[in-house]
């Protein structure tokens, strides 16, 4: 439980717009004194901060405040407009949202109790807070430290790839905002926060009200230090917000890439002080109190290497010496899967004058999303197209973003797809296979902005719709989240490609399936090159 032992005392202020807002205020025990100040601002309610952090409660993304207070922080929370006892319309990661925190935190700094300085802190939306705010320019913030947060919602987990989430979009936004309101006596019409979800779905392109909400876009703007934390089981929904976010601002910077593996070890990760008392609280001592600490001397990158146990620096994300390497799909069966085709990932360029892999759907084998079960055994590749690589004769370490180049028809005039990297463990040594990366795309928003696209990260557009026509093979560029694993001799990797999720191991993050059936074509030969091209470091830094 998030517990302290302090009780609150609460503070209204309003806003450049004349809405009145309120926030709880934690002060140190005794409460005499100008604190630095830490911020967390979210929809999700002050009056919940009773609740545990617990995977019931995904929403409890606080930190250990009691930490905080005993090291001379104030800690506020506040009520985002539109959401608990703020007056407004909730209009999520909006640049509204972001000027009335940008006003909170200019009102905090002239209280008694406050110094000035402020720092904003806090996981997810309490993150994404901190990217929104940080580009409005607040004179008294001095530093954010966004954990798990994301700064490009339509790319990040609205349309991944151009495709429509549903699974984390009905757990978070009826679970988490909706649901909640309701059980504290709210009007779920209060704040217009039922209008959320059909804003959602009527914009399925990256238009002006998807623009509003990305902070990405106007990152150039925060100049102030920022602390970006970012974490491997999140990759499908705020790790390339991090990294994106760290690339972008132009001040004093550093990227944190963290071990959990799951939503859940996320949170905790959070909510215990081993990490705030390693990592966030020595940070906030040196840009809020001016402990000279050296904070600042550490590598601009550290990242978890997955496979190796072990943290390890470099100076910029991707690392500098992170070239491509390619793996050609190939019909030739590997005979380590059982999947539709059991395909093969080579080192060679296709030799063949036509080659190709077609599949129909939706399978009727299918039991959850693509997962079927053999012999009363779930089963998630059975029923989906893959492409193994032979064992590797060396360790290699693939850091980075990386891309799939597929070239694919249909015959339909549009079609998804959804890949998935994964490691498989060496013979003779237990253990399932284990996710390492993956991407989305809709055939028809392949469209790529050149200014921001590069081999190993396509950017696209989504500005627009170009269906295919049957028949017609098209070069589709998918981009992979990003990754940090190392392929020990005798490993191999599996390139898993569908157009769909497993509803027992892609949750939160599932699909909308839509209304597909129809036959799709990967095309794997010399004129049709297909390849995954992934992120090989020439060396490796403790």
């Amino acid at each position: 439980m998030t517990t302290v032992n302090v009780t609150p005392f609460e503070i209204q202020f309003r806003t450049r717009d004349g809405l009145l807002l309120r926030a709880d205020v934690y002060l140190p025990p005794g409460g005499q004194g100008a604190f630095p100040t830490l911020l967390a601002a979210s929809p999700y309610q002050k009056s919940l901060r009773r609740l545990p952090a617990m995977g019931v409660f995904p929403f409890i993304e606080y930190g250990p405040i009691q930490l905080y207070l005993d090291h001379g922080y104030a800690y506020v929370i506040l009520d985002l407009p539109g959401s608990g006892v703020s007056e407004g319309i909730w209009d999520p990661w909006s640049k509204a949202e972001g000027e009335a925190t940008h006003d909170a935190i200019e009102h905090i700094a002239t209280q008694p109790w406050s110094s000035g300085r402020i720092g904003m802190i806090g996981q997810s939306y309490y993150a994404m807070s901190q990217w929104n705010a940080a580009r409005t320019r607040p004179p008294h913030l001095t530093t954010i430290v966004p954990y798990d947060g994301s700064c490009d919602p339509y790319r990040d987990f609205l349309y991944h790839g151009g495709v429509p989430i549903q699974g984390f979009l009905g757990s978070w936004l009826i679970g988490s905002v909706l649901l909640q309101h309701t059980a504290e006596g709210h009007d779920v019409r209060g704040g217009a926060r039922h209008e959320v979800l059909p804003d959602v779905l009527s914009h399925t392109l990256d238009d002006g009200w998807h623009r509003r909400r990305a902070a990405f876009w106007e990152l150039g703007n925060i100049d102030i230090p920022v602390f970006s934390i970012g974490v491997w089981g999140k990759a499908s929904l705020h790790l390339r917000g991090n990294v994106n976010g760290f690339n972008g601002v132009r001040g004093p910077r550093r990227l944190l890439i963290t071990e959990p593996d799951t939503f859940h070890k996320a949170q905790h990760y959070f909510a215990e002080e081993a990490l705030h008392r390693e990592e966030l609280l020595p940070w906030y001592d040196h840009h809020l109190k001016g402990v000279d600490n050296g904070v600042m001397d550490q590598a601009a990158v550290r990242y978890f290497v997955n496979g190796r146990g072990r943290y390890a620096s470099t100076d910029a994300w991707p690392p500098a010496d992170a070239a491509p390497r390619a793996f050609y799909l190939s019909g030739a069966r590997s005979g380590v899967v059982n999947s539709l085709n059991d395909g093969s990932l080579t080192d060679a360029v296709p030799a063949e004058a036509t080659a190709t892999t077609a599949w129909t759907y939706p399978d009727e084998q299918w039991v959850a999303g693509v997962t079927t079960f053999v012999n009363g055994v779930p089963d998630h590749v059975a029923r989906v197209n893959t492409f193994t690589t032979a064992p590797f004769e060396k360790e290699n370490e693939f850091t980075g973003q990386g891309t799939l180049v597929l070239h694919a028809s249909s015959d339909q005039t549009d079609f998804d797809v959804f890949v998935k990297l994964s490691l498989l463990p060496a013979p003779g040594r237990p253990g399932p296979a284990r996710k390492m990366s993956q991407g989305w795309l809709r055939a028809s928003h392949r469209r790529e902005d050149p200014a921001l696209t590069h081999e190993l990260r396509p950017f696209h557009t989504h500005d627009r719709v170009e269906p295919v026509a049957p028949g017609q093979v098209v070069e589709l560029r998918i981009e992979l989240m990003p990754m940090g694993f190392v392929v020990q001799p005798g490993e191999r990797l599996r390139l898993e490609i569908t157009n769909n999720d497993s509803t027992m191991i892609d949750q939160p993050m599932t699909h909308w399936y839509g209304q597909k059936v129809g036959t799709d074509t990967y095309h794997h030969d010399r004129l049709h090159p297909s390849r995954l091209l992934l992120p090989q470091r020439a060396a490796s830094s403790p």
